[in-house]
């Protein structure tokens, strides 16, 4: 059998706003291409001689053929990718070709994602891939697949990254999984319902030769799971950074405002090869209480001393600021600029906070009639697609653009990406 692999194209949360296109055409964040997710080429490592497995990636252009007739097609998508996956999966299936569609969007909402598919995998692809390609060998394909317990990340194959294009993105960083699963049910994040509420290790050896085969020397780590503030996550981390201390790398962390008050801490991950901590402030305490009217000048200033360990470490630290949750107002926009100035923060994102499916905030809004529409083409975190509390629809998302426009109006994109290698040629 052949297998085409597709990951649908998505609006990265800057594009389609002409109150940003001039921020867009000095600074790449937020509107950038990078190669896709670990998902398909986990998949392509999981598909046995004699199959074979080719990818395209709609993102950067490459066309998709409609009429090859591959044995079947595998979409993976996430909610913003969901319209075109579908669009994508409808076309196939009317010239009878086998549709299976997996990734954080089906995971969340199955019986939608099974209006457009043959079948829908939700949650963990790696148990139930052996039961797919059997049932697809008898044509007995079931409509939906779901593994029974979390999967043992010991058998885990390194990711093929060879069908990725080469020099077509414009940052070519991978990515690479070290965890599976969180305990923490954030309103926001999908990943308990997708992966389980139980965190599973992959080992320090697994990731080490995941990292060695990969063609480039950035890689972003997937998982903010490995900066929880825990004993824990400190070993494991520390465990790897040992290891790639020695490979010449360059990292990019993933993590909230819940760090670890460590000095030293920090410049481990910078002797490990950490070039970047990418710090999601929103879902976690620390964060809502530091952007709120209710923050105290000691926790603003340890929120300020934790973005000045990483930065005094050589750690280029990373803001994503999210708006728009129930117990903000319309002062956070301000409280967000004011925090960002006296921290000395130079690279940031910011993003309104969206209902995805398989989220307790989806859920919520789900059940509070406060969904707006589900043109997920619009669910990118750049534009409100429910209706907020404490603002209105059109004060969010005006609070969104001056966060852009007023964060950025005095910044070279040369200082703000410093720590991103990326082609400039595209």
């Amino acid at each position: 059998m052949h297998f085409r692999l597709i990951y649908p194209k998505f609006k990265k949360f800057l594009e389609g706003h002409a109150e940003l296109s001039a921020l867009c055409a000095d600074h790449l964040v937020g509107n950038y291409t990078m190669p896709p997710s670990l998902a398909l080429p986990i998949i392509a490592a999981l598909i046995p001689a004699p199959h074979t497995c080719s990818l395209t990636d709609d993102n950067i252009g490459q066309l998709i053929d409609f009429d090859e007739q591959p044995d079947c097609v595998v979409i993976s998508c996430f909610t913003p990718q969901a319209q075109r996956a579908y669009e994508i999966a409808d076309a196939f299936r009317a010239r009878n070709t086998m549709v299976i569609i997996g990734g954080i969007h089906p995971s969340g909402a199955p019986q939608e994602a099974l209006l457009h598919a043959d079948a829908v995998c939700v949650g963990e692809v790696e148990p139930v891939w052996q039961e797919i390609l059997a049932d697809l060998l008898a044509t007995a394909l079931k409509p939906l697949y779901r593994a029974s317990d979390g999967y043992d990340l010991s058998q885990l194959p390194v990711p093929r990254r060879d069908i990725f294009a080469k020099d077509l993105y414009v940052w070519d960083a991978h990515l690479v999984m070290a965890t599976r699963g969180c305990m923490v049910r954030c309103e926001g994040c999908p990943i308990p319902n997708k992966e389980g509420t139980q965190l599973r290790l992959r080992s320090v050896d697994a990731i080490v030769e995941d990292i060695r085969s990969m063609p480039y020397k950035e890689f972003y780590f997937t998982d903010d799971t490995l900066m929880f503030p825990g004993k824990k996550s400190m070993k494991f981390l520390t465990a790897i950074m040992e290891k790639t201390a020695e490979l010449n790398v360059e990292i990019f962390l993933a993590s909230t405002m819940m760090m670890i008050n460590d000095p030293l801490y920090y410049r481990m991950l910078k002797k490990g090869g950490a070039a970047s901590m990418y710090t999601v402030f929103g879902f976690d305490r620390a964060s809502r209480q530091l952007l709120s009217k209710e923050c105290t000048s000691a926790e603003w200033q340890a929120g300020i001393d934790l973005v000045r360990m990483n930065e005094d470490a050589g750690i280029h630290f990373f803001a994503s600021y999210g708006i728009g949750f129930d117990d903000q107002d319309e002062g956070v926009i301000d409280r967000i600029l004011k925090f960002s100035d006296n921290a000395g923060i130079d690279l940031a994102e910011f993003y309104i906070h969206t209902p995805f499916p398989g989220t307790p905030f989806g859920d919520a809004m789900t059940q509070q009639n406060r969904i707006i529409h589900r043109n997920y083409n619009q669910w990118n975190t750049g534009n409100v697609v429910f209706k907020p509390l404490h603002f209105t629809v059109d004060s969010l998302q005006q609070g969104f653009y001056r966060l852009w426009n007023d964060f950025y109006k005095d910044k070279k994109p040369v200082n703000t990406i410093k720590s991103f290698n990326v082609n400039l040629t595209e």
